[in-house]
């Protein structure tokens, strides 16, 4: 009986310090944020930057290389998002209402095809507006982030100087009593890369299959617009499905609801042969993490985090996952997280 009591008193306990973290974390979103942007452009670079050293290129050139390309990136990226978004919102105006004539003709051409749609239902389920209002709140929070470029850029660098002692500072911690911590380490660290790198190129492909799509139809900003969907990718579920609704209400407003239709055609293609196809085979069975979870972890880190928590979903999840799975007390939960149950 003592045992019993003792056990549920530790699952309280447990619990009570997850509800705790999880409310500190919410509401240190605005300082977190930016720190695990940083960690996730860090992951980025990470595998670029020891591929340098691979090469026989010694340590300090490979690190100043990959800055020197980061601090490129960062201030060719701020420029070119920036003047963009603030074209985006000057005509935001016009292209609102191309956007709803549009509709109207398109509602137009269902009747005069014999499809009789209420007009009133017709616009309440589209809800042209308040999805315009969407992507203005997309692009908008983007801006936001990059009032935090600078601290994101001195972070990684921090970060990637970091990763030279590491496994040092791992290897230390074995030797001091925790037996296979750094297999344990290297195993999920190798895990993350796979998927980090694998993610980023198959994000890559679909962002410059967005780009060239966009540029054939004459849409405005292709470029940003293959941006997004780059780094939408790596949200799961319905990252390609946000990365669609700018480029297609753009089409809508600036080219009518033919090329918007194509545009959208195209986007289902896309996310059919990179989401369905392609990355399944490329990365197998290696996150360990069953559908419902990623499914889960996207709506839970949204909720904590916002939409860099959706982004940063998958390995926030396999970081949690992995610590639970190192706890005697705790591995029964990091089971349960898992797309199958490994026989020992």
């Amino acid at each position: 009986m003592h045992k019993s009591s003792s056990s549920i008193y530790r699952t309280t306990l447990m619990f009570a310090a997850i509800v705790i973290i999880v409310a500190g974390m919410k509401a240190a979103a605005s300082i977190m944020v930016p720190f695990m942007l940083s960690v996730f452009i860090a992951l980025l670079l990470s595998p670029f930057l020891h591929w340098l050293i691979r090469l026989g290129i010694p340590k300090t050139v490979s690190f100043f290389l990959i800055i020197l390309f980061m601090l490129i990136l960062f201030i060719s990226l701020t420029g070119f998002i920036t003047t963009h978004i603030a074209d985006l919102f000057a005509k935001s105006d016009i292209w609102q209402k191309a956007m709803m004539e549009n509709l109207q003709k398109f509602h137009q051409q269902l009747h005069n095809f014999g499809i009789m749609v209420d007009k009133e239902a017709f616009f309440a389920f589209v809800q042209p507006q308040k999805m315009f209002a969407f992507t203005l709140s997309i692009v908008k929070n983007t801006s936001m982030l990059l009032s935090n470029s600078f601290l994101i850029f001195f972070t990684v660098l921090f970060m990637l100087m970091e990763s030279f002692s590491i496994k040092d500072k791992i290897l230390y911690i074995q030797k001091s009593g925790a037996s296979g911590f750094n297999e344990r380490i290297e195993a999920f660290a190798d895990r993350l890369n796979h998927y980090f790198t694998l993610k980023a190129l198959t994000s890559a492909i679909t962002g410059i299959w967005i780009t060239a799509i966009l540029f054939w139809y004459d849409i405005p900003y292709p470029m940003l617009w293959g941006l997004g969907g780059f780094i939408l990718n790596f949200i799961p579920v319905i990252g390609s499905i946000i990365a669609a609704v700018p480029p297609v209400l753009i089409a809508l407003a600036t080219q009518g609801y033919a090329d918007a239709l194509w545009i959208a055609g195209w986007f289902l293609i896309i996310n059919t042969v990179i989401g369905n196809i392609l990355e399944p085979k490329l990365m197998g069975r290696g996150l360990e993490l069953s559908e419902l979870v990623v499914f889960l972890s996207l709506v839970f880190w949204g909720w904590v985090f916002g939409k860099v928590g959706m982004l940063l979903a998958v390995p926030l999840t396999m970081i949690v996952k992995f610590a639970l799975e190192t706890s005697d007390s705790a591995k029964w939960v990091g089971v349960l997280l898992s797309d199958s149950v490994k026989k020992r």
